[in-house]
């Protein structure tokens, strides 16, 4: 057959349409060039509103002494073309996070300027925030706003050209042209080989529950959400490692005032690539987010028709799971209300455990296919453990458990061999991961090491929670002491409960007799653990007590945070069980058994999840972040990766500094500081260096190579030893320990290894099959 990417090659239209996407392709690649006009603004382009002007220093000044407070200078009439922009504001100031830099311009139409401006800090002495401006002007406008407090001197303006808006342009136009050939491909088999109304109907029902999910995201907004703060300053965080020349990134380089914050090494960053991607192309915050969250959606949606559909054999029933999974109330919950990035991660991986164990446990132990189920497992392993670490720690539990339940069949030697595989892989996969975060654990003192006082049984949920229909947001989520009062949204959702319900009045009144052995064992298994899983999340399950066991209880229980996160396991657990049910329901010959089974389901949890997500867009507030310093650049959620003790108050943009020691310059790129300084006392001096300890920090005598001592300093700053009459610059920087390395090259390994082994899995499929 010859492949039908050649016969298209063949035809003479489709070769002019190539040579098209070509020519734009080369249009936008040619726009990245030139694009690096400075416009400079000095005191004479200033509209002084108040203030006194200073001659000397050619420069506008106010201090509280005057007291007024407004736009104390405007730079008006700018003219600029359409672009991407980086402002920078010239000033002095003596109080942080108080005045303000903005920009507007009222001839423009909506989203045709989109930036929040910026704070201006002490040790800074110039802003460097993204403007998009998607229209010519001639009438920008960029305010410098005094508000009362301490001094502000403003020198100068200087707009800085980017080609990022040409790169946005060329990302688009690829992806456009990859898409619309796609099309046409499909369009070609389909006329040629011919696609069933099967695949159509099931294609089209993706498409539909893939929309139906993202409906808050189709806005130019993003629905306010407790930890969406904290993960879009983890995408961040991976876009500023990556541009400063980490990778892979250990530590966020601008997080907590450039003082850096060690988040990825606990918390696995290897699905934000993507949006990291979008925002180093030139994208906005909240469209990258946006995009990515989109992404997730689908990803979930096909994960679970995949998964599903090759468990119960049949792609309608793929449908129809994917359907319960991904729109369930629970994933709208987590993915928008919550906004747990990490968990949604997770959710999107959790289906492959379903079809990993469904296949280990009920397929024939002598099939050559048999020894290749470890895969889908070490991936779902991985990817969670990479994800979010505390849904692999109920996994873990439930796995442990589920092996417990079948422990004969566990103890099998081609069983146990695919189970041995899976652990393993899946722990030299992560190994890149794996190996820093328990450097860390163990070696260092973190404030996430001394969270096992919390108690979490006060944020149980109530029963009444598990039989809800119509869902709205709220934001109480300690229901022991407020009751349902402003409840937050949380439960599976009556379309869940109900397949559960079914099952047990099946099961109750033998009708599941008729089933395949191996069908009904895992139906009470999974309607087992669902139901175990519920009882979990509920206020009343003794979390205190078994919190208080022992000192791995304590810390375990108390790092679960929310028992309502054991949902995901019911979620997906009663995902799986409404498939068997649909299973033996579309065997049944009376059609109106399967109307009501599979309209009922599908009206309550469409109701449900639309209910609220309507609800989350009418009454939710939202927020619009274009570029990070909307974000402001201290805000860690509970810090739970800082070093014990560390005042995070006393953290803000800074210059080294020393006593004895004159600091003549120096330069930042990341977590790497180039530092001139002179030590003309005659003992040894610290120099404090403006970045937060963690272990990896080196420092050296740039003239002769020689390593100085670095060392924990005052609330936890890096702290360098300047030798007695030292002349000459010091380079500090982030040097991750070999053994890292080495786990990063055993990743590297073992995913290539996995990567064949999936191939091998496939041919093996086909030869079988033929």
């Amino acid at each position: 057959m010859i492949p039908l990417w050649k016969e298209m090659m063949k035809k003479r239209n489709f070769r002019r349409l190539l040579v098209v996407e070509l020519l734009l392709v080369l249009l936008c690649v040619l726009g990245l060039f030139g694009k690096d006009d400075e416009y400079r603004y000095g005191p004479e382009d200033m509209t002084v509103r108040f203030g006194t002007y200073e001659e000397a220093g050619g420069s506008v000044r106010v201090d509280s002494s005057q007291g007024q407070i407004g736009n104390v200078v405007d730079f008006e009439g700018i003219t600029l073309p359409a672009g991407v922009y980086r402002v920078s504001l010239h000033y002095q100031c003596d109080t942080d996070m108080v005045h303000v830099c903005t920009v507007s311009d009222a001839t423009l139409g909506h989203r045709s300027l989109m930036t929040n401006g910026d704070l201006l800090y002490t040790g800074l002495d110039q802003t460097g925030f993204a403007m998009w401006l998607l229209r010519g002007t001639s009438s920008l406008t960029v305010h410098v706003a005094y508000n009362g407090q301490g001094s502000l001197e403003v020198s100068g303006l200087t707009i800085y050209e980017t080609n990022a808006l040409n790169r946005i342009l060329l990302f688009l136009t690829v992806l456009l042209c990859c898409l619309f050939n796609a099309l046409l491909m499909v369009r070609e088999y389909d006329r040629k080989y011919g696609i069933s109304r099967e695949q159509k109907n099931v294609a089209f029902g993706l498409v539909l529950i893939m929309i139906a999910a993202s409906l808050p995201l189709f806005t130019d907004y993003l629905i306010s959400a407790a930890d969406s703060t904290f993960h879009l300053w983890r995408i961040e965080g991976l876009k500023e490692g990556i541009l400063s020349g980490q990778f892979p990134v250990r530590i966020s380089p601008k997080w907590q005032y450039g003082y850096g914050y060690a988040a990825p090494v606990f918390y696995g960053e290897t699905f934000l690539l993507f949006p990291a991607i979008l925002r180093m192309i030139g994208f906005t915050i909240v469209d990258s987010y946006r995009y990515y969250l989109m992404a997730i959606n689908a990803a979930t949606v096909l994960m679970a028709y995949y998964c599903f559909g090759r468990i119960w054999r049949s792609r309608y029933l793929g449908l129809f799971c994917s359907m319960l999974y991904t729109v369930s109330v629970y994933h709208v919950h987590k993915m928008y209300c919550r906004g747990t990035l990490g968990e949604a991660l997770a959710l999107m991986l959790l289906p492959l455990l379903v079809y990993g164990f469904y296949k280990v446990f009920t397929e024939d132990i002598h099939a050559g296919e048999y020894r290749f189920y470890w895969i889908p497992l070490a991936i779902g392993y991985a990817g969670i453990l990479q994800s979010h670490l505390l849904t692999g720690e109920m996994v873990g539990a439930f796995t442990i458990l589920l092996c417990l339940v079948l422990w004969k069949k566990v103890f099998r030697r081609p069983t146990f061999l695919v189970l041995a595989k899976t652990v393993i892989c899946a722990l030299l996969v992560s190994a890149w991961f794996v190996v820093p975060f328990a450097d860390y654990m163990l070696t260092g003192d973190f404030k996430i090491q001394h969270a096992s006082g919390r108690l979490i049984q006060e944020r149980g949920i109530y029963p009444a929670h598990l039989f809800l229909t119509f869902f709205e947001g709220g934001e109480n989520v300690f229901f022991a002491k407020t009751g349902m009062y402003r409840t937050d949204d949380t439960g599976i959702g009556m379309a869940l409960v109900a397949v559960l319900v079914l099952w047990i009045f099946l099961a109750f009144f033998g009708y599941t007799a008729c089933m395949q052995e191996k069908d009904r064992k895992a139906g009470t298994i999974l309607a087992a653990f669902s139901g175990l899983a519920m009882i979990m999340s509920l206020w009343a399950f003794p979390w205190d007590r078994i919190q208080f066991l022992n000192e791995v209880t304590k810390t375990l229980v108390s790092s679960l945070e929310f028992p309502d996160r054991l949902l995901s396991i019911a979620n997906l657990c009663l995902a799986a069980l409404a498939g068997l049910l649909g299973k033996y329901v579309l065997a049944q010959k009376r059609k109106a058994f399967k109307w009501a089974y599979f309209g009922g389901v599908t009206a309550l949890v469409l109701f449900s999840s639309v209910y609220l997500m309507n609800d989350l867009l009418y009454h939710t507030e939202f927020t619009r972040i274009y570029n990070e310093e909307g974000m402001g650049f201290g805000y860690v959620s509970s810090g739970e990766y800082l070093p014990y003790g560390t005042d995070t108050t006393k953290l803000t943009f800074r210059d080294p500094f020393g006593e004895g020691i004159e600091v003549e310059g120096w330069e930042r790129k990341g977590l790497t500081l180039q530092i001139g300084c002179v030590n003309e006392t005659e003992g040894d001096r610290a120099l404090e260096v403006p970045l937060l300890y963690y272990k990896g920090y080196r420092a050296y005598d740039i003239d002769t190579g020689e390593e100085l001592e670095a060392y924990l300093g005052e609330n936890f700053a890096v702290t360098v030893t300047i030798p007695a009459g030292f002349d000459g610059e010091v380079l500090v920087r982030f040097v991750p320990p070999w053994y890292w390395r080495l786990g990063e090259i055993i990743s590297l390994i073992s995913a290539v290894g996995l990567v064949f082994a999936g191939v091998r899995w496939k041919k093996e499929r086909k030869h079988e099959r033929a």
